[in-house]
């Protein structure tokens, strides 16, 4: 049998008080690589988060606008009916309708704009139907909108024979108001 010396090491190690050997911190250059790493993951998560965030907003901005486009188109149409529908029979119901659905300054003005239509519709015995052919939003944002509807009357009276179909467009200015669209102006094109 041989016998395998081992040789003492040249450099004594520091076993501490317990008699253990401490933990091996990594080299500075490997510490500063670990947190690079760690930075540029801590920056990718925050742009990512970032972004899905302003995803998230355009997304909900997105779906607003379209509902708010949506009820003032709705909006617009129902007015525009009323307006041009009348019976003699009881001529202010469709008056009432629109000033229901108005601001306070354009309700004055279409009250008093519509008197002497009045009694023109009950002494002519006058009707008129409203329908709305088509209609679009021109412009909107969230508390205005621009309705352009193009609008067919079927109107009869007593001085026609027949009755006659006037066609028009009109555009309807909205404001919102709570949760209704509200007339603010009318443009007769």
């Amino acid at each position: 049998m041989t016998s395998v010396e081992t040789k003492p090491s040249p450099v004594p190690r520091d076993t501490g008080e317990s008699g253990e050997e401490p933990e091996a911190t990594p080299p500075p250059r490997r510490r500063r690589t670990v947190l690079r790493r760690i930075l540029a993951a801590v920056v990718v998560f925050c742009v990512l988060a970032a972004g899905g965030v302003f995803a998230w907003l355009r997304i909900s901005q997105a779906s607003t606008m379209d509902e708010a486009r949506t009820s003032a188109l709705d909006a617009g149409k129902r007015y525009a009916i009323a307006i041009a529908t009348y019976d003699y029979r009881n001529p202010t119901a469709n008056l009432d309708e629109v000033v229901s659905h108005s601001t306070d300054k354009f309700a004055a003005d279409y009250r008093n704009a519509s008197q002497s239509l009045t009694e023109l519709i009950k002494q002519y015995q006058a009707t008129s139907q409203g329908t709305v052919l088509d209609a679009a939003v021109t412009a909107s944002d969230e508390t205005h909108a621009v309705v352009l509807a193009f609008v067919d009357q079927t109107i009869t009276n007593t001085s026609l024979k027949d009755p006659r179909v006037d066609r028009s467009r009109m555009r309807l200015h909205l404001v919102k108001s709570g949760d209704d669209w509200r007339l603010d102006e009318i443009n007769l094109l």
